[in-house]
């Protein structure tokens, strides 16, 4: 499978955040999902370029927790932990 772009990413992100939201998790953990995910929308490079230089945590709201994440969905398009919350809660957004 090919690397997503930061957009595709943001939007499994933001997923991520409404998912944990949904099933009672920590309200900033949720938002911290969507705050990283609204500013890998407004990256002035390409997500692929940030991730191969490891420098991921220069994005603000982005510490090690959401970097592993989005290097996993970027190179994969999943992560087990969202196909989890997916199993769990059925889409309903």
């Amino acid at each position: 499978m090919p690397t997503l772009a930061a957009s595709q990413v943001a939007k499994l992100l933001h997923e991520f955040g409404q998912r944990i939201s949904l099933r009672g998790g920590n309200p900033y953990r949720a938002r911290a999902y969507t705050r990283a995910a609204e500013n890998l929308l407004v990256l002035a490079e390409p997500l692929e370029d940030i991730v191969a230089q490891n420098r991921l945590r220069e994005i603000p709201g982005v510490g090690q927790a959401i970097a592993d994440i989005v290097t996993k969905i970027h190179r994969t398009g999943r992560h087990p932990a969202l196909d989890a919350m997916r199993q769990e809660i059925p889409q309903v957004f």
